[in-house]
């Protein structure tokens, strides 16, 4: 949860308070010759409507004040120090606890001084003390209080910010921080309350403040405490609302009725039956489920503008979420992977409901003699294709080391700099010039290959590409192959993760980059060259960071109707045609409930309109392809799993007429896993040597 966020490096909050400081001192001095006399004839008006409203109170406390000494030097330094020591020693002492409360501290606390100096700005407003004729006494000034008008420590102060009164804004968000903290303590609620009603009245005595100036800055904090709601929760919530990247795949399913479920086939030996080794997986979830809080909420869907949150589910309903699945034709036969592959594309055609966790687990045997397979769904909302498979790998025994590199940590005005062109990159993107076929949300393909690690690898050296590249390359060159009349490019969104390995929280952590694939070219040397010259915005970086600021930070501050709406024209068929997402998977032998894992395919999800979804994950020695499609597409995803590694196999020939040493097709570990490519229906090029 959000909660548990590390604390912001304190470099960062440091600028964020000093270009608040530097906006404030600002508008102090902007304005020009005109802004004392346009101040003064501010506070004339705020006076003389307290006159007609009979609220003026302000000449009769500042008259009570005045001779009272001691007093009075008092409210002068109540005046002078006590909003900033209170509210700057709350926020220091939150920083310094790593309290979860600090973010939502300093994020409303900047808001309010960010709209308190734009009204500053619009509406400057001579305090009473200011106001010739009144009679009005400055007991601050007059009283020598250290830090007074007109003293150094306040020569950058705005003597023309009477409305809202900041001093009234601080105390009030002072006493809403510490009041949530202490939920239920009476005493702190009391305690605070004393600090805004004697804040209030020592503004007015001190001639500094109007009565409604106290009620401005009481709707500044109300407004700036709102729009906190509307972006995120307090730390403390019971029913924490979905974070905006989590939502927006919830929208998108919601309006297109495509399901949003990730998830994985997990290919084990195991001679067990699917009872015992049910009841294995079972021992393993309980013992683990500690660790996996989503698997243990539900999504509570909100109405047309509220935002749906998460909330405790109760009782796991073990029977639903761990079912059992045989393959096995009525004559007894395993079904083998063709019954396996339309079993997974059943499980894609049918959203999950959404009145339980959003996860299942099948346990599945019957496909191949010898197999347990566990197939894996969880939905979009709970976590993106990499923390689904590290969800999946808390099960193993032993438990995986996080695979991949460590993300590189940019400063603040990098990341800021990084955003800003990677948004105005992704602008100029511009929507898919074509349309693959589509047809319901309901029809659903699924197909597996897999291809040696080794080889890949090899054949990226040898091509001087990366893997990735040869993936994307291969993707479009199978699509070629099984539609022929197919020209021009190939718009894919290639989703990049941008969480550390070390990091297997909940959640979406992701963002997604288009890309352009050649179709064009018939030779598979000249459609990988050309994609490793397109893919340099894939590490850029600075796409991938402008998509993840507007899904995961922008999009948390409109309203629920507006977010399902960007969710519906951003995802799908205007802006791209096809998903591939390549994953790093762990090395090594692994367990899950007894079973040696020996296989892991990943499953995408289609996104709305866009028929064709490839997923690569690099498994211990192998890159293990799943691959979803729309039947309208008019290839099935079997014979374009196929041909992908048609496309492999004869990059692979290729390399070897070129020179370099081809690496065998054939090996006791794989066994000959290249298919038979003219049985599959696969044109393969007959050119190459």
């Amino acid at each position: 949860m959000r909660a548990n966020r590390p604390r912001p490096p304190l470099r960062r909050e440091l600028f964020i308070y000093l270009a608040v400081v530097l906006l404030y001192a600002g508008v102090s001095r902007g304005g020009g010759p005109f802004r004392e006399g346009l101040a003064l004839s501010h506070g004339r008006s705020l006076l003389d409507l307290e006159r007609f409203l009979h609220i003026d109170v302000e000449r009769t406390l500042n008259a009570w004040l005045v001779p009272r000494g001691a007093l009075s030097v008092v409210a002068n330094y109540d005046y002078a120090f006590t909003y900033v020591v209170t509210s700057f020693g709350l926020l220091i002492l939150l920083y310094l606890r790593k309290s979860p409360w600090y973010r939502w501290a300093r994020s409303s606390f900047a808001l309010i001084n960010l709209i308190g100096i734009s009204i500053f700005a619009i509406f400057p407003a001579a305090p009473p003390r200011l106001l010739p004729g009144e009679g009005f006494v400055d007991t601050v000034t007059a009283g020598g209080t250290f830090g007074s008008w007109g003293s150094p420590l306040t020569a950058d102060a705005n003597h023309l910010a009477a409305m809202p009164s900041l001093h009234v804004a601080w105390a009030l968000w002072f006493s809403v921080v510490v009041s949530s903290i202490f939920a239920g303590r009476w005493w702190v609620k009391a305690l605070c309350a004393l600090l805004v009603t004697m804040t209030t009245i020592v503004i007015m005595a001190t001639a500094n403040h109007y009565v409604l100036d106290a009620v401005g800055g009481a709707l500044v904090v109300l407004v700036s405490l709102g729009v906190m709601t509307l972006v995120t929760d307090k730390p403390n919530t019971k029913r924490p609302r979905l974070d905006p990247a989590d939502a927006f795949f919830l929208h998108a399913e919601t309006v297109s009725g495509d399901a949003q479920h990730v998830g994985g086939v997990i290919v084990m030996r195991d001679q067990r039956d699917g009872a015992a080794f049910r009841t294995a997986l079972l021992s393993r979830f309980r013992s683990n489920l500690d660790r996996m809080p989503r698997f243990r909420h539900r999504v509570a869907e909100g109405s047309f503008w509220r935002r749906p949150r998460w909330e405790p589910a109760g009782d796991i309903d073990w029977d639903w979420h761990l079912p059992v699945k045989d393959l096995r034709g009525p004559d007894g036969r395993p079904g083998g992977q063709a019954a396996l592959e339309a079993f997974v594309a059943d499980l894609q055609r049918t959203p999950l409901p959404r009145d339980r966790p959003l996860w299942r687990f099948y346990t599945v045997t019957g496909s191949a003699a010898g197999e347990v397979v566990v197939v894996l769904t969880v939905h979009h909302v709970v976590s993106d294709g990499m923390a689904t498979i590290f969800t999946a790998t808390r099960l193993f025994e032993p438990l995986p080391d996080p695979a991949g590199a460590d993300l590189p940590r940019l400063g603040l005005f990098k990341r800021i700099g990084a955003a800003v062109t990677g948004i105005a990159q992704l602008a100029g993107d511009g929507v898919a010039t074509r349309r693959l076929p589509s047809g319901s949300p309901r029809d659903r393909d699924y197909g597996m290959s897999r291809v040696p690690t080794a080889l890949a690898r090899e054949l990226a050296k040898a091509y001087g590409v990366r893997v990735s590249d040869l993936i994307l390359s291969a993707s479009a060159g199978a699509l070629k192959r099984l539609l022929p009349a197919s020209t021009g490019d190939l718009r894919v969104s290639v989703p990049l993760t941008m969480r550390s390995p070390t990091d297997q929280s909940a959640g979406n952590v992701t963002a997604a980059v288009l890309m352009d694939l050649p179709m064009g070219p018939d030779d598979e040397v000249e459609r990988l060259a050309e994609t490793a010259r397109r893919s340099g915005r894939l590490r850029s970086g600075t796409r991938a960071m402008g998509g993840r600021f507007i899904i995961g930070t922008a999009t948390g501050a409109l309203p629920p109707p507006l977010q399902r709406w960007f969710a519906q024209v951003v995802y799908g068929k205007r802006f791209f045609e096809a998903i591939v997402s390549n994953m790093v998977g762990p090395t090594g032998a692994y367990q899950l409930a007894g079973g040696d894992v020996h296989w892991v395919h990943p499953v995408v999800p289609l996104a709305p309109g866009a028929p064709l979804a490839v997923g690569i994950i690099g498994w211990d020695r192998c890159l293990d392809i799943g691959i979803s499609a729309d039947p309208a597409l008019g290839a099935d995803a079997h014979r374009l799993a196929a041909a992908m590694v048609a496309v492999i196999d004869e990059l692979s020939q290729r390399t070897g007429a070129a020179g370099a040493r081809p690496r065998t097709r054939f090996s006791e570990e794989f066994g000959p896993f290249w298919p038979v490519f003219r049985d599959e229906g696969i044109p393969v090029r007959k050119d190459v040597s």
